[in-house]
Protein backbone atom coordinates (compact mmCIF):
# COMPACT_ATOMS: atom_id res chain seq x y z
CA UNK A 1 0.00 0.00 0.00
CA UNK A 2 1.51 3.32 -1.02
CA UNK A 3 1.74 5.88 1.75
CA UNK A 4 -0.19 9.04 0.92
CA UNK A 5 1.22 12.50 1.50
CA UNK A 6 0.68 13.88 5.00
CA UNK A 7 -2.15 16.37 5.28
CA UNK A 8 -1.86 19.60 7.23
CA UNK A 9 -4.30 18.55 9.96
CA UNK A 10 -2.01 16.37 12.06
CA UNK A 11 -1.42 15.96 15.78
CA UNK A 12 1.70 14.93 17.68
CA UNK A 13 1.83 13.15 21.04
CA UNK A 14 3.80 10.55 22.97
CA UNK A 15 2.78 6.92 23.22
CA UNK A 16 2.64 5.45 26.77
CA UNK A 17 6.17 4.09 26.25
CA UNK A 18 7.41 7.63 25.57
CA UNK A 19 7.85 7.27 21.81
CA UNK A 20 6.76 10.45 19.99
CA UNK A 21 4.42 10.03 17.01
CA UNK A 22 2.48 12.21 14.62
CA UNK A 23 -0.79 11.09 13.05
CA UNK A 24 -3.34 12.23 10.50
CA UNK A 25 -6.85 11.07 9.65
CA UNK A 26 -7.10 7.63 8.07
CA UNK A 27 -8.05 7.28 4.43
CA UNK A 28 -10.94 5.40 2.83
CA UNK A 29 -8.70 2.51 1.78
CA UNK A 30 -7.80 1.78 5.39
CA UNK A 31 -11.41 2.11 6.54
CA UNK A 32 -12.50 -0.36 3.86
CA UNK A 33 -10.43 -3.08 5.54
CA UNK A 34 -12.66 -2.82 8.61
CA UNK A 35 -15.51 -4.37 6.62
CA UNK A 36 -13.40 -7.38 5.65
CA UNK A 37 -13.96 -10.16 8.19
CA UNK A 38 -10.75 -11.98 7.28
CA UNK A 39 -8.67 -8.82 7.69
CA UNK A 40 -10.33 -8.07 11.02
CA UNK A 41 -9.67 -11.54 12.42
CA UNK A 42 -6.06 -11.58 11.20
CA UNK A 43 -5.36 -8.11 12.58
CA UNK A 44 -4.39 -6.75 9.17
CA UNK A 45 -7.27 -4.26 9.26
CA UNK A 46 -5.93 -2.56 12.39
CA UNK A 47 -2.41 -2.58 10.99
CA UNK A 48 -3.73 -0.78 7.90
CA UNK A 49 -5.43 1.77 10.12
CA UNK A 50 -2.13 2.53 11.88
CA UNK A 51 -0.22 2.53 8.59
CA UNK A 52 -2.64 5.04 7.09
CA UNK A 53 -2.58 7.38 10.09
CA UNK A 54 1.09 7.43 11.10
CA UNK A 55 3.02 10.37 9.66
CA UNK A 56 6.12 10.02 11.83
CA UNK A 57 7.40 7.61 14.46
CA UNK A 58 10.09 8.31 17.04
CA UNK A 59 11.10 11.53 15.34
CA UNK A 60 11.44 10.04 11.85
CA UNK A 61 9.00 10.14 8.92
CA UNK A 62 7.25 6.84 8.37
CA UNK A 63 9.06 4.81 5.67
CA UNK A 64 7.46 4.74 2.25
CA UNK A 65 8.47 1.09 1.98
CA UNK A 66 5.57 -1.08 3.20
CA UNK A 67 7.85 -3.74 4.67
CA UNK A 68 9.77 -1.24 6.81
CA UNK A 69 6.58 0.56 7.87
CA UNK A 70 4.82 -2.69 8.81
CA UNK A 71 7.86 -3.77 10.84
CA UNK A 72 7.54 -0.61 12.94
CA UNK A 73 3.84 -1.23 13.49
CA UNK A 74 4.29 -4.91 14.40
CA UNK A 75 7.18 -4.23 16.77
CA UNK A 76 5.16 -1.77 18.81
CA UNK A 77 4.02 -2.93 22.25
CA UNK A 78 0.35 -3.86 22.37
CA UNK A 79 -0.39 -1.17 24.96
CA UNK A 80 1.09 1.46 22.63
CA UNK A 81 -0.89 0.06 19.71
CA UNK A 82 -4.09 0.26 21.77
CA UNK A 83 -3.36 3.89 22.67
CA UNK A 84 -2.50 4.74 19.08
CA UNK A 85 -5.77 3.26 17.79
CA UNK A 86 -7.73 5.32 20.32
CA UNK A 87 -6.03 8.54 19.24
CA UNK A 88 -6.53 7.64 15.57
CA UNK A 89 -10.25 7.14 16.19
CA UNK A 90 -10.47 10.52 17.90
CA UNK A 91 -8.55 12.22 15.09
CA UNK A 92 -10.49 10.55 12.27
CA UNK A 93 -14.06 10.41 13.58
CA UNK A 94 -14.13 12.70 16.61
CA UNK A 95 -14.08 12.28 20.38
CA UNK A 96 -17.82 11.71 20.80
CA UNK A 97 -19.08 8.17 20.35
CA UNK A 98 -22.69 6.99 20.41
CA UNK A 99 -23.39 3.28 20.29
CA UNK A 100 -25.77 0.49 21.20
CA UNK A 101 -24.69 -2.63 23.08
CA UNK A 102 -26.51 -5.83 24.02
CA UNK A 103 -26.30 -6.85 27.68
CA UNK A 104 -24.81 -10.35 28.08
CA UNK A 105 -27.17 -10.99 31.01
CA UNK A 106 -30.66 -9.94 29.86
CA UNK A 107 -29.80 -9.80 26.11
CA UNK A 108 -31.51 -6.43 25.77
CA UNK A 109 -29.89 -3.46 24.03
CA UNK A 110 -29.09 -0.17 25.70
CA UNK A 111 -27.82 3.04 24.13
CA UNK A 112 -24.76 4.95 25.31
CA UNK A 113 -22.93 8.16 24.53
CA UNK A 114 -19.36 8.76 25.69
CA UNK A 115 -16.56 11.22 25.15
CA UNK A 116 -13.39 9.26 24.50
CA UNK A 117 -11.05 12.05 25.58
CA UNK A 118 -12.87 12.37 28.90
CA UNK A 119 -12.66 8.61 29.45
CA UNK A 120 -8.92 8.85 28.86
CA UNK A 121 -8.32 11.92 30.99
CA UNK A 122 -10.43 10.84 33.99
CA UNK A 123 -8.80 7.41 34.17
CA UNK A 124 -11.82 5.38 33.07
CA UNK A 125 -9.57 4.14 30.29
CA UNK A 126 -6.49 3.04 32.19
CA UNK A 127 -2.96 3.71 30.94
CA UNK A 128 -0.47 1.54 32.83
CA UNK A 129 3.22 2.44 33.16
CA UNK A 130 5.74 0.09 31.58
CA UNK A 131 8.37 -1.76 33.60
CA UNK A 132 11.65 -3.27 32.49
CA UNK A 133 11.22 -6.64 30.85
CA UNK A 134 11.56 -9.53 30.63
CA UNK A 135 10.45 -10.31 34.17
CA UNK A 136 11.28 -13.70 35.60
CA UNK A 137 8.82 -16.17 37.08
CA UNK A 138 10.24 -19.07 39.04
CA UNK A 139 8.25 -22.30 38.89
CA UNK A 140 9.04 -25.79 40.13
CA UNK A 141 9.91 -26.73 36.56
CA UNK A 142 12.21 -23.82 35.86
CA UNK A 143 12.38 -20.09 35.15
CA UNK A 144 10.13 -18.32 32.65
CA UNK A 145 10.93 -14.92 31.15
CA UNK A 146 7.79 -12.88 30.50
CA UNK A 147 7.66 -9.88 28.18
CA UNK A 148 5.06 -7.45 26.86
CA UNK A 149 2.99 -8.44 23.88
CA UNK A 150 3.58 -6.71 20.55
CA UNK A 151 1.89 -6.56 17.20
CA UNK A 152 3.80 -9.72 16.33
CA UNK A 153 2.33 -11.44 19.39
CA UNK A 154 -1.14 -10.42 18.28
CA UNK A 155 -0.40 -11.66 14.77
CA UNK A 156 0.82 -15.03 16.07
CA UNK A 157 -2.32 -15.50 18.17
CA UNK A 158 -4.54 -14.53 15.22
CA UNK A 159 -2.88 -17.22 13.11
CA UNK A 160 -3.72 -19.99 15.58
CA UNK A 161 -6.71 -22.14 14.68
CA UNK A 162 -7.51 -22.51 18.38
CA UNK A 163 -6.37 -20.59 21.44
CA UNK A 164 -5.90 -22.76 24.52
CA UNK A 165 -4.33 -22.23 27.94
CA UNK A 166 -0.93 -23.40 26.70
CA UNK A 167 -0.83 -20.92 23.82
CA UNK A 168 -1.99 -18.14 26.15
CA UNK A 169 1.05 -18.80 28.32
CA UNK A 170 3.43 -19.24 25.40
CA UNK A 171 2.41 -15.99 23.69
CA UNK A 172 4.11 -13.78 26.27
CA UNK A 173 6.88 -16.15 27.38
CA UNK A 174 10.17 -15.13 25.77
CA UNK A 175 12.20 -18.01 27.18
CA UNK A 176 11.75 -20.95 29.51
CA UNK A 177 14.91 -22.26 31.14
CA UNK A 178 16.89 -20.18 28.67
CA UNK A 179 15.20 -21.58 25.54
CA UNK A 180 12.29 -20.36 23.40
CA UNK A 181 9.14 -22.11 24.64
CA UNK A 182 7.65 -24.93 22.60
CA UNK A 183 4.13 -26.28 22.72
CA UNK A 184 5.43 -29.82 23.22
CA UNK A 185 7.49 -28.80 26.26
CA UNK A 186 4.70 -26.72 27.76
CA UNK A 187 2.28 -29.65 27.48
CA UNK A 188 4.47 -31.51 29.97
CA UNK A 189 4.43 -28.75 32.59
CA UNK A 190 2.45 -29.27 35.81
CA UNK A 191 -0.72 -27.23 35.52
CA UNK A 192 0.29 -25.14 38.54
CA UNK A 193 3.47 -24.03 36.75
CA UNK A 194 1.61 -23.23 33.54
CA UNK A 195 -0.91 -21.20 35.54
CA UNK A 196 1.87 -19.22 37.22
CA UNK A 197 3.30 -18.28 33.82
CA UNK A 198 -0.10 -17.37 32.40
CA UNK A 199 -1.07 -15.26 35.43
CA UNK A 200 2.26 -13.41 35.38
CA UNK A 201 1.72 -12.58 31.72
CA UNK A 202 -1.79 -11.27 32.41
CA UNK A 203 -0.55 -9.20 35.36
CA UNK A 204 2.19 -7.56 33.27
CA UNK A 205 0.25 -4.56 32.00
CA UNK A 206 1.62 -1.57 30.13
CA UNK A 207 0.09 1.14 27.99
CA UNK A 208 -3.62 1.51 27.32
CA UNK A 209 -6.03 -1.11 28.60
CA UNK A 210 -9.02 -0.48 26.31
CA UNK A 211 -11.75 -1.75 28.63
CA UNK A 212 -14.80 0.25 29.66
CA UNK A 213 -17.53 -0.73 32.09
CA UNK A 214 -21.13 -0.47 30.93
CA UNK A 215 -24.24 -0.62 33.05
CA UNK A 216 -27.28 -2.15 31.38
CA UNK A 217 -30.13 0.34 31.40
CA UNK A 218 -32.66 -2.50 31.41
CA UNK A 219 -31.47 -4.82 34.22
CA UNK A 220 -28.71 -2.80 36.01
CA UNK A 221 -26.14 -5.50 35.23
CA UNK A 222 -22.58 -4.16 34.91
CA UNK A 223 -20.06 -5.68 32.54
CA UNK A 224 -16.78 -4.82 30.86
CA UNK A 225 -16.40 -4.30 27.12
CA UNK A 226 -13.26 -4.30 24.97
CA UNK A 227 -13.46 -0.88 23.32
CA UNK A 228 -12.53 -2.06 19.84
CA UNK A 229 -15.32 -4.66 19.75
CA UNK A 230 -17.93 -1.89 19.79
CA UNK A 231 -19.35 -1.66 16.28
CA UNK A 232 -19.32 2.13 16.20
CA UNK A 233 -15.76 2.58 17.44
CA UNK A 234 -14.60 2.65 13.84
CA UNK A 235 -17.05 3.42 11.01
CA UNK A 236 -19.66 5.11 13.24
CA UNK A 237 -23.14 4.04 12.17
CA UNK A 238 -25.40 4.81 15.14
CA UNK A 239 -27.30 8.08 15.00
CA UNK A 240 -27.40 9.88 18.31
CA UNK A 241 -31.16 10.25 17.96
CA UNK A 242 -31.60 6.49 18.10
CA UNK A 243 -29.61 5.98 21.29
CA UNK A 244 -31.50 4.17 24.02
CA UNK A 245 -34.38 3.03 21.83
Amino acid sequence: MAKREAVSDTIAFDLPSGIPVEIQEIDAYAEKGLTNKEELISGRAMNKIMRSALVSFNGEPMPSNDGEANAIILDMKSGDRNYLLLRIRMQSYGEEMSFNYKCPECRKTSGYHVNLRELLEDGTLKVHPYVDTPITVETRSGVAEIEYGTGRTEQWLAQQKEIDTIKMAMARCKKFNGQPPSYKDFEKLPVRDLTAIRVAAMDLKGGLEPMIELECLKCDNSYEVWLYTIQDFFIPLTKQGNIGR
